[in-house]
């Protein structure tokens, strides 16, 4: 795994696109498939949406978790996955068991919950009126991210950027490993507040792809810390960026674990700290 210098104004540029994401859910979780990702950063290209199934015991429910853009000099193609929203993903989140990963070889054990969730999720043309259905994810965003470039790109060099937030840093996690082990693409990985998703086997094996990696957390989180079993198998993976919003954000459960938190942590002159988070604690 490299170990590039880990880069603060780099990782906030991938907030946004995460942030759209949510908002997006937020506006109307409903939509499971919008034609367009209203506060999309300017200068990408809307190319694919996803969806994923959220489980409530037999209770399923295909939801919008995020998008494929393209765009920006040089031109790279950005995968935001939103965070957890609902109770039902809430849910899914503590489904902890270790379960084997096998879309690659020796891909090791991941949580249950998170395995569930990534193994149902596609990708479908924005706006598309088609039921949406789980898919072969992994070569989809390959295919989508590689179509929204000039024709000819080598996917091999094709700059591609994973990002996500809390479940959707799990998830990215998740299809960084795929994508390395299995295509030609050479996909980063920017991640906030990932919980851990798998045992020391999946996180050496992910520790050996050739790929950027920044698994950023904030100390004070509590969700960085989980999913936890009695024989503490759970293992976070490559590279760790630490920060610690103690003294600069007030502290709570949802402070501590905002993506505005962390954005902030990283660059303060360049993100406010949402007004909820400030005050008292500081």
């Amino acid at each position: 795994m490299p170990t590039d210098t880990m880069n603060p104004a780099t990782a906030v540029t991938y907030g946004p696109f995460i942030q759209a994401a949510e908002a997006q859910y937020s506006s109307d979780p409903s939509v499971v498939n919008p034609a367009a990702i209203t506060k999309m950063p300017a200068g990408y290209t809307l190319v694919r949406t996803i969806q994923m199934t959220d489980f409530f015991g037999p209770e399923q429910s295909r939801v919008f978790y995020g998008y494929v853009a393209v765009g920006g000099d040089p031109v790279t193609a950005v995968v935001a996955l939103r965070g957890t929203e609902s109770t039902m993903e809430w849910w899914d989140d503590f489904h902890w068991d270790l379960v084997p990963f096998t879309q690659i070889p020796d891909g090791g054990n991941v949580a249950q919950g998170f395995y569930d969730i990534y193994k149902s999720i596609g990708t479908m043309a924005p706006g598309q009126q088609a039921a949406s259905a789980p898919s072969a994810f992994a070569a989809e965003v390959a295919r989508a991210a590689t179509s929204g470039l000039a024709a000819g790109l080598d996917p091999a060099s094709l700059p591609l950027v994973v990002t996500g937030h809390s479940l959707g840093g799990a998830l990215a996690t998740l299809l960084v490993t795929e994508l390395s082990a299995t295509t030609a693409l050479k996909p980063q990985a920017w991640t906030f507040a990932s919980p851990q998703v798998g045992d020391a086997k999946f996180a050496a094996r992910y520790g050996g792809l050739s790929t950027v990696s920044w698994r950023i957390y904030n100390q004070v989180d509590v969700v960085p810390h989980f999913p936890v079993d009695v024989l503490d198998s759970y293992q976070p993976v490559t590279t760790g960026y630490a920060i610690n919003s103690l003294g600069k954000a007030k502290w709570s459960l949802s402070c501590a674990h905002s993506l505005n938190t962390y954005m902030h942590v990283l660059s303060p002159a360049t993100v406010p700290l949402d007004q909820a988070c400030t005050g008292s604690g500081l």
